[in-house]
């Protein structure tokens, strides 16, 4: 019995790292992606307005609102909750990225009365790096290896990035993570706690 016990033990340590991650890489209609995310119960925020830089994806354009279709996945137990924009063309509502972010940025919204978020996520470093690594075999097993790899560890703090490019889209993973906090005038700290997943769609 407890030989049994073992190997099922071991079976879940061997394959919670390739768990199943709900990307969507392929480009979709808006209807597809709102029911997708409507089978998966997660919370729709609707359309967001946003501006982003030039280089955010292939066709970006700075200083141009943005309304993005926003979503919160609630099938995902790591904090911060990952937060999902679509972004499209608004001519013929053809997708141009698809960003899935893991930031503690979007539970902050004062950085004198919420400050205290960036000591609590500093302590997270297994956390993050855990789930970092889980999300790099997953795709490392569906996408192959990456065409660029980034993995800079500091006093500072952790920067990896990942690219998977073809043809037609790049896939890009990022992990920031600060070990140290920041200071801005007025007694306030600040660090970068995120992981995002993107998909711009080139073609």
């Amino acid at each position: 019995m407890k030989q049994i016990i073992l190997i099922l033990i071991t079976f879940g340590f061997t394959t919670s790292g390739y768990c199943q991650y709900d990307f969507l890489f392929e480009r979709k209609s808006l209807d597809f992606l709102r029911n997708y995310e409507d089978s998966i119960a997660s919370k729709n925020l609707g359309l967001i307005k946003t501006q982003v830089s030039k280089d955010y994806f292939p066709t970006a354009k700075e200083k141009h609102d943005y309304y993005p279709l926003g979503f919160i996945r609630t099938n995902d137990s790591f904090f911060p909750e990952l937060h999902i924009k679509y972004y499209y063309n608004e001519n013929d509502s053809t997708l141009l990225a698809s960003s899935y972010d893991s930031n503690i940025m979007d539970y902050v919204k004062n950085l004198q009365t919420d400050g205290d978020k960036f000591e609590t996520e500093r302590k997270r470093k297994k956390e993050y790096l855990n789930k970092y690594k889980s999300i790099k075999q997953y795709l490392i097993k569906e996408l192959g290896l990456p065409t660029t790899v980034e993995e800079v560890k500091s006093e500072e703090g952790y920067f990896y990035r990942l690219i998977w490019k073809n043809e037609s889209t790049e896939i890009l993973v990022l992990l920031k993570f600060s070990n140290k906090l920041k200071s801005l005038p007025g007694n306030m700290k600040f660090g970068s706690y995120n992981i995002r997943v993107k998909a711009d769609y080139i073609k």
